[in-house]
């Protein structure tokens, strides 16, 4: 999966639209914390349509993130590709853009104008989420050595009724806790209280909703697989 931004989608832009806040949106439910994440796939040149998170995406498909969060901090997303690469989807310095988000405020990512343009050998990306009450030095990244462990499996559809339809799905894509807390990707969690197994993931509408029982503790991480062929 690559970045493209708004430089590079259009070459008349004199500058790249960072992600911001969008709206001034909450979550909905009352929770003691609750987030909402969603994938948008782009219809068109300027048409976005919110889509399953399952779903099973093509080569050469744009997509984006879509994120609420009922309280603040500092967040951060990284991309494991299915070819083993690792980047930044957010924040980006380099387009001006900061690691705080504000509660009650939507957020694009990677911006308003920009998208992640799906490639690679098939199989899932990971990205993995983390919101933090601090802010965390980027430079303290675990990244994986390029190339290094690739996905090998590879997206299918889940039934032959959502293929008549003309919908390709796999249940193993969407968010998800981190079943290993360990293999968080910044070096500066580790030894950090991380709120991944106590999470309750809810998907209704394209949309899914990510929330505790009980006010977070420690650092929530989580992640969210894109699955494509």
């Amino acid at each position: 999966m690559r970045i493209l931004l708004a430089s590079s989608l259009c070459a008349l832009a004199l500058c790249a639209c960072p992600a911001r806040a969008v709206g001034q949106k909450a979550p909905g439910e009352t929770s003691k914390f609750a987030l909402r994440v969603s994938v948008e796939l782009r219809k068109g040149d300027h048409q976005w349509q919110s889509v399953d998170p399952q779903t099973v995406f093509h080569k050469g498909d744009a997509i984006r993130f879509r994120f609420i969060t009922s309280v603040g901090g500092f967040l951060y997303v990284l991309n494991h590709s299915s070819d083993g690469e690792a980047a930044w989807l957010f924040p980006l310095p380099q387009e001006g853009q900061g690691s705080r988000v504000e509660p009650g405020s939507e957020y694009l990512i990677p911006g308003t104008g920009g998208a992640f343009v799906v490639g690679g050998r098939p199989g899932f990306d990971v990205t993995y989420w983390v919101l933090s009450s601090a802010s965390i030095a980027m430079g303290e990244a675990v990244l994986p050595t390029p190339g290094s462990q690739p996905s090998t499996l590879e997206p299918r559809c889940r039934t032959e009724t959502l293929r008549a339809r003309g919908l390709c799905v796999d249940e193993r894509a969407g968010p998800r806790a981190i079943t290993r807390p360990e293999q968080a990707p910044l070096e500066a969690l580790q030894g950090k209280s991380l709120v991944s197994r106590e999470l309750k993931f809810q998907t209704k509408n394209d949309s899914t909703r990510i929330s505790s029982a009980n006010p977070p503790s420690g650092v929530i991480v989580y992640e969210f697989l894109i699955a494509h062929n």
